[in-house]
C-alpha cells in the first residue's frame, strides 16, 4: 500500500486568564455539526499562505476583539483518530490575556468562561488537549518558569488573590505566613500605596511584582 503524506493542520487556541483566584479557559459553542452544541477550543486550519504563528494570532483577535496577547505554542497532537473525516494534526497555542477586557470585547452566549476544573461537555479531542497542556503549564506557573507569574498578574493584586491562583493550580492549600514570607521578605513584590475598593470585607492592600528581583527568578 502506498503511503500517503496528505496531513491537514489545524491551530488550536487555549484562551487563559486569572480570575479572582481561579485559572479559567475561554471556549466557544460548535454551531454546526459535527459536535453541534458542544464546547470547543478556538482554532482554524492552516493555510499555505500563514504561519502557525500569525494563525494563532488572528485567532486571538477575532475571539477576543483584542490586538494584543502573550502567545506561545505548546504542544502538537496527531491521533489517527482526531477526526473522522480526515487526518487533522492540531498544533496547540496558550494564550493568557485580561478576562474583564474580553468581556468587554466579545459579549455572546456562543463564548464563555470556564474553570479549568468544571470544564463543560467539549467536542472532538479538545478536554484531552486542554488537560495535557494545563498540566505541563501548572509546573511553569507554580515555578515561575518563563515569567509564567508575571504574565497572569502583569498589573495589581492582592497577596490573598495571588495565594488562592497558586492553590488553586497545585489543588492544595498553602501556608499563609510561608506565601506571605516568600514574596514579601525576598522583595518578590512591591506595595504600590493602594488598596482595593471599599465593599463588604476590609480592603486589601494592592501589590505588583518587582519586575526586576522576578524576572527570570524560577521560585
Amino acid at each position: 500500500m502506498e503511503n500517503s503524506y496528505y496531513n491537514v493542520i489545524e491551530t488550536l487556541l487555549l484562551i487563559l486568564s486569572a480570575d479572582e483566584g481561579k485559572l479559567k479557559i475561554y471556549l466557544e459553542k460548535k454551531k454546526e455539526e459535527p459536535y453541534k452544541g458542544y464546547w470547543i477550543l478556538p482554532g482554524s486550519i492552516l493555510n499555505n499562505q500563514t504561519i502557525l504563528e500569525d494563525n494563532a494570532k488572528n485567532i486571538y483577535q477575532k475571539t477576543t476583539g483584542l490586538d494584543e496577547g502573550c502567545i506561545f505554542q505548546t504542544k502538537a497532537f496527531s491521533d489517527l483518530k482526531r477526526d473522522l473525516n480526515e487526518r487533522v494534526i492540531a498544533v496547540s497555542f496558550v494564550a493568557i490575556t485580561d478576562k474583564t477586557l474580553t468581556d468587554i470585547k466579545q459579549s455572546t452566549n456562543e463564548k464563555a468562561w470556564f474553570q479549568i476544573d468544571e470544564l463543560p461537555k467539549l467536542g472532538f479531542d479538545h478536554e484531552q488537549i486542554i488537560n495535557e497542556v494545563i498540566s505541563e503549564l501548572r509546573k511553569k506557573i507554580t515555578t515561575n518558569y518563563d515569567d509564567m507569574l508575571i504574565k497572569f498578574f502583569p498589573s495589581d493584586f492582592t497577596l490573598p488573590e495571588l495565594q488562592n491562583f497558586y492553590e488553586f493550580v497545585l489543588s492544595k492549600p498553602i501556608d499563609r505566613r510561608n506565601f506571605h514570607k516568600k514574596f514579601v521578605n525576598q522583595d518578590l513584590v512591591i506595595d504600590t500605596g493602594f488598596k482595593t475598593a471599599k465593599g463588604s470585607g476590609r480592603p486589601g492592600t494592592l501589590y505588583r511584582f518587582n519586575i526586576d528581583k522576578m524576572k527570570g527568578k524560577r521560585l
